[in-house]
Parts: C-alpha cells; structure tokens; sequence
C-alpha cells in the first residue's frame, strides 16, 4: 500500500512538473499564442480577408464545422486522444504517417505554423503545439481564428470571403443551407466546390447534416428543412 502511494504521488509530482515545464515554455520561451495570432494576420492580410469576430460567426455555421471536424472541441485540450488512436490504428502502415485525428486547434495550428510536409515528426509537433494553443488561448478565438483563416477553395480564405465567393452574400446574410453546404467545404474544397461539383457538394452538405443531428445540434425533421432551403449560388 505504501508503495503504491509512492507511485501514485511520484507520478502525480512528475506530470506537474512536465505541465508547469510546459507552461513556462509557451507563455515565455516560445509564446505560441503571439505566434498564431500574428502567422493568422499575415494570412489575412496576404489574402485579402475580411475577419468576422467570433461574435459575427453564425452559430449554424460554428455547429456543423464542430460536429463534423471536431466533435469534442469544446472540450478537448487541443488535441483528441480517441481521433489519435483510431488515425494511428488505421494508417500504422501508411509509412509511419498518422493522418487524420486533427482537432480543429490542430488545423488551425496546422495553418498557421507548419509547413504542409506530411512527416510523423510534423504530427507530433502539431499536436504538441495543439495543447500549447488549448494552455494559453481561449476555444472562442480558437475557433474564430480558425474561421477566418481556414481555406475555403476557389480563392477563398476565411468564412466571409468564402460566402462572397460562392453565394455573393456575407455569412450574416447567408440561409442555413448555405452555412451548412459551406461547412463541408474545408474538409477537401476542391471536391466539395459547389460551382464546380454542385452534387458531391450537395451530398457533403447532408453528411454535414446528419452530423449535426448525431451530435445533438438539430432533430431530423430541422436537418430535413435545412436541407430544402434554396441554394443561391454566386
């Protein structure tokens, strides 16, 4: 019994020392939070991006990306365990590469600090970086930054510009079926174009649906009517 408390409060001692370690380093050795921020400004500004504040992101739209990119995202610490393990069981023989499990921290790490090389070395820095971003900023500018930096396809950076592009409006201005079909978009936007694949656009949008229902978000009969909405394309 004496042994095991031991352990248990060695153990305890050590990961309060690696987390305390880790705090340090990216509040003042490497201020991650600074460094996102200003790598997410660059983006905007080399690609002409008009950023929405949080309070500007549609919460339609803000449902169907969580549900369908990172289902535990408000409450993951930057990083999923479960999405990790299943990448790493299915892809194993994929040359060591563990591809998929990215939260939506992780894209936006992904976009904002990181070459695009697909390497393990890579992974695990994202993923270290993930939980560097979950310490020291928030989930709502996480996911706020993540919406006006994440690639939309057809040119288009950014939620704002990307509802500019395929529907001439802005995301206030835009129907739930438009938010929805734009959603599905980041996963592959050239696949999923609507200007250019209208039906696997369509059929991205109802996955993205059926994700949202799955998750709690809407009921059938809501994702059924979303769905019917008209889709005014650009």
């Amino acid at each position: 019994m004496f042994r095991l408390m031991k352990f248990i409060f060695g153990l305890a001692f050590f990961v309060a020392v690696c987390l305390g370690a880790m705090n340090l380093y990216f509040h003042k050795v490497f201020p991650i939070a600074k460094k996102v921020r200003v790598a997410a400004s660059t983006i905007e500004v080399a690609n002409h991006v008009h950023p929405l504040t949080a309070a500007e992101i549609p919460s339609t739209f803000r449902e169907a990306i969580v549900a369908t990119e990172d289902r535990r995202f408000n409450h993951d610490p930057g990083i999923d365990l479960v999405g990790i393990a299943r990448s790493i069981v299915v892809d194993i023989q994929k040359d060591g590469y563990v591809e998929g499990g990215s939260t939506i921290t992780q894209q936006l790490v992904d976009n904002t600090l990181l070459s695009k090389r697909k390497t393990m070395r890579r992974k695990l820095k994202q993923m270290f970086y993930a939980v560097g971003v979950y310490d020291t900023m928030s989930k709502r500018e996480v996911f706020t930054l993540y919406t006006n930096v994440i690639y939309f396809g057809h040119g288009a950076y950014g939620l704002h510009n990307a509802a500019e592009t395929y529907f001439g409006r802005s995301p206030a201005q835009c129907n739930e079926g438009e938010l929805t079909m734009l959603a599905g978009l980041p996963n592959a936007p050239s696949a999923y174009d609507p200007l250019k694949n209208y039906t696997l656009a369509r059929q991205r949008q109802r996955l993205v649906l059926e994700n949202m229902v799955d998750a709690g978000y809407i009921s059938n009969a809501k994702a059924d009517e979303i769905y019917q909405e008209p889709l005014r394309l650009a």
